[in-house]
This record gives structure tokens, sequence and C-alpha cells, in this order.
């Protein structure tokens, strides 16, 4: 009897199919766990990611309301500085600035050195082999002329591509018909003056080195450049024109438009994060679907303390020790409702004390910051879980794998099993068909 070289042949059974719906039923339920798990952890590890991105934008927010550690001026305090006429001067106010009038005085602009060399017919005439030496200020570089590359063109390029020219920039003028080469101070003030050391040609000064001079209420300072940043404390005075026994008004005052859109934004901030805390802890009845951080530990240990700092109270602040002084309540869902009006009247009335109920040692603003900065740490709770939930969903990897290994095994086992009863029943027909076949023949 030939040899059966295809399941289901000998017998007619569907082994083919038979073995797959046998093999899908023992894997069904451990990939439906494994894939279930999968994703819930990465639906959880997404959810993660937004709720710490939500905080990181909270505590910009937060840090916007607090005094910069560079002079930086805090949002809630920012000032302005406005002339009464812009003409000779702009200014801006860091933080160290102090709110009142002032008569500024532009007496003089500050300049850069300039000086020109000899006349020459062009740009490509000879200058002669040898060094120069040029010095602006304390610093100084020489570049040397030889022949093939002794032009004034070739001196202009040498000084500009110079590695150690730390300050002097070099071009070619034309002048009644001929050309001179132009040094000029890249830096302004009479520290920084040009001069230049060579035995190939002669320089004359085509623009003398100077400090600006300003004077701030009758009282006098010079600066190298036009941004004088010394004649008030947290003031820079950007010189335009100089104008002597010109005095214009500056008047420096609390920008508070500005303190009103930087508190505004926190309050925008941190509602976001109640939004979101609210719709992905959610349990839907109706539906019966939860949201994905249902029951987290994490988040609600966050969304308590961060209910507990807008809950709180500064005590250091003076008149306005809570926000709800200011006109922000907290409102059922849990978010921010501003009150404009009472905010802007708080602003007005006592302005330290509202920047002390966000930004003092115990203020609302250093505390979020402060928590935030913990819950956004490496080793803060929401990267453990995270970190834990990358974990398990690498484990689950591996038991997938597992299951696939098995799986492999079993549909190898059961195909085998299969294919064995189809030779033997393929062999029990062929002796029915036989027998069959001799009882005919003794009738």
């Amino acid at each position: 009897m030939a040899a059966i070289t295809s399941a289901g042949i000998g017998s007619g059974l569907d082994v083919a199919s038979i073995v797959s719906q046998l093999v899908a039923a023992e894997r069904g339920p451990a990939d439906q766990r494994i894939s279930i798990a999968t994703t819930k952890a990465n639906t959880t590890i997404s959810a993660l990611g937004n709720f710490r991105s939500l905080l990181a934008s909270l505590q910009t927010a937060a840090k916007a309301l607090l005094p910069g550690t560079t002079g930086t001026p805090s949002g809630l305090g920012k000032l302005t500085a406005t002339p009464v006429n812009t003409t000779y001067y702009t200014a801006s106010a860091e933080s160290k600035a102090v709110a009142g009038n002032y008569s500024v005085e532009v007496v003089s602009l500050a300049a850069a050195s300039k000086r020109a060399s000899d006349l020459y017919a062009s740009s490509g005439a000879t200058v002669g082999n040898g060094d120069v030496t040029i010095s602006v200020g304390s610093n100084s570089f020489t570049v040397s002329l030889a022949d093939g590359a002794n032009t004034l063109a070739d001196l202009r390029d040498k000084i500009n591509s110079a590695s150690d020219n730390k300050g002097v920039g070099a071009a070619i003028v034309s002048d009644a018909g001929g050309a001179r080469l132009l040094l000029t101070s890249r830096t302004t003030g009479t520290a920084n003056a040009v001069s230049v050391s060579t035995t190939l040609f002669n320089t004359t000064e085509s623009q003398a080195a100077a400090d600006a001079v300003v004077r701030v209420d009758g009282f006098q300072t010079t600066s190298s450049t036009n941004a004088v940043t010394t004649a008030v404390d947290g003031l820079t005075l950007n010189l335009v024109k100089a104008e002597p026994g010109t005095s214009t008004a500056l008047n420096v005052a609390l920008d508070q438009k500005a303190s009103e859109a930087a508190v505004a934004t926190f309050v925008n901030a941190y509602n976001n994060v109640v939004k979101f805390i609210g719709t992905q802890t959610k349990y839907d009845a109706t539906a019966q679907t939860a949201g994905v951080l249902l029951g987290d530990s994490t988040v609600l240990s966050a969304t308590q303390a961060l209910r507990s700092v807008i809950g709180g109270s500064t005590e250091s602040a003076g008149n306005y020790k809570t926000l709800s002084a200011l006109g922000i309540k907290t409102s059922s869902d849990g978010t921010l409702i501003s009150d404009t009006s009472k905010f802007s009247k708080a602003v007005s009335t006592d302005f330290a004390a509202v920047q002390r109920l966000f930004a003092a040692e115990d203020g609302i603003a250093t505390k979020l910051d402060a928590l935030a900065k913990t819950l956004l740490a490496d080793d803060g709770q929401i990267k453990a879980k995270t970190d834990g939930l990358n974990a398990r969903i690498k484990d689950l990897g591996k038991q997938q794998q597992a299951v696939d290994t098995r799986m492999a095994a079993y549909e190898a086992r059961t195909r085998a099993q299969f294919t064995a009863l189809d030779t033997l029943m393929s062999k029990l027909g062929s002796t029915s068909t036989y027998l069959t076949q001799q009882l005919a023949n003794l009738v």
C-alpha cells in the first residue's frame, strides 16, 4: 500500500483545520492574557508620560512667578521702564529695579575706535613684505606679508582670519580714486582703542574711541557701550542719541498686565493637570469603563499633594495669605476659577503681599516648584512606576516567547498524532475494502 504523504488524504479528515483549531483553542487564553496586560501597561505608561508633561508645564508656570537667579524679573513682579521720549534712549528693567521716576540726560554716545591706512592705488596694490602688529586695548596679534600675498587685499584677509584676532575688523574703503585699509574695533569704549605697529605703512585715527556718558537725576556715569547698566541698579538704558543739556523722564512701574498674565498661565497649567487627573481616574458607570489611572497610588498621592499646596496658606504673605483672598477659588471639580477684578484690586492695593503669597519661602509657587521637582525626579514615584511598567512589558514579552515555543511544540505533537491517526484509518479502510471484496466472491 502506498505511503500517505498529505494529512487527511487517507481518511478524508481535514487534519490541517483540526490542528489549527486545537492550537488556537490552546493558546487563546494565554495570548489574550498577555495582550491585555501589555496593552494596559503601554496605555498606563502613555498616561503617566502625559501626566509628567503637564506637571512640567505647571512647574514652568510656577517658576515664572519666582524671581530669576540671574537677575531676570519674575513674571509676577515684572517692571516696565518707559521713557517719555524714545528719541534719546530706550530702557528695560530687571528684578533688582525699583519703581520710581528718573530724569535722564544722554551726554554722549560710546564709539568704536577706527584707524585708516595710507592711500593706495587699489586693493590689489602691493603693501610690502613684513609684519603688522595690531592692538585692541590690551590684546594684540601679528600678521605677516610675503611675496605672493602682500597686497592690501591680502592684508585685509590675513587680519580678519587671524585666529588670535580678538576684536578688530578690517575693510577696504575707496577714497579719492584710491583705496585705504580701515580698521575698526568691534567693541566701543576708550579701553578698546586700536593701534598699529609696522614699518610698511602709516595709519591715522579716523574715529576716536569714546565712552558713553549719561546723567540720571544729575548723577553722571560712563559706560564702554551704549547699553548702560551702571546708572541705576536693575535698569538698562539703551542710548540712541546724545543731546547734552536735554533731560527726559523715565517711569519705572509694575507691569500689572504681565503679572495678571503670569498668574493666569499658572492657573491654566494647574487646571490642565486637574482635568487630566479627573479624566484618567474616572469610572463611567453607564459604559462600565474605568480611566487608565483609576486607583493608581502614584497619581492619587500626587493629587493630594497638589491640592494641599493650592489650598494651603502663606503665613508670611501679610494681607493675602491664600489664593481665595486674591479671588482664585477652587470649584467643585477641583479646578481653579479666577475673579480677575478682585485679583487686579489686590495687585493695586498691596502687590508686595501678592508677590510673597507666591514667591516667599513658604509661597505657593515656591512649594509647587519643589513638589514638581520631587515628582519629576529620576528617583521619583512617577519614574519608578514607569520603570516598573517597562519591566513588566519586558517580562510579558518573555512570556509570549515561551507561549510561542510551547505552542510550536504542541502543534507539532498534535499534527503527528493526527497524521498517525490518518495513516491508521487509511489502512483500516484498505482492509475493509479487501474483506468486502472477498465476502462478495463467496456469495
